[in-house]
């Protein structure tokens, strides 16, 4: 997978017009399936660029907030980064059935 840019970057800024429109170019440019985001944080620019751009606009990621209940085996990082791996591969015409023999619990040490 390639990042060809970032929507909201580091700093939490908004991006100006000017940087929406290379936004939108680029996207069309190199024939972006679907752009991403947090579900923590909607962001109606992301809302406004798939629009323009008529692509997928993925808005479950997640970056802090682990799956499942608090006993599951999916509630741990390795639960959400295949979570997060589950939901972007179908968007860009990839497969996931590679993820499931990966278990996601803890490692205990005994």
């Amino acid at each position: 997978m390639k990042v060809i840019g970032a929507i909201q970057p580091s700093d939490f800024a908004e991006p100006s017009p000017r940087e929406i429109a290379g936004i939108i170019d680029q996207l069309k440019k190199e024939n972006v399936p679907a752009i991403f985001g947090s579900e923590v944080f909607p962001s109606k620019v992301e809302e406004q660029i798939a629009r323009e751009v008529k692509i997928k606009h993925i808005t479950t990621l997640r970056d802090d907030d682990l799956p499942g209940k608090l006993d599951s085996k999916e509630h741990t990082y390795i639960g959400m980064m295949l979570e997060n791996m589950r939901n972007m591969m179908p968007a860009l015409g990839g497969r996931t059935d590679a993820f499931t023999p990966i278990d996601p619990s803890n490692i205990v040490e005994e």
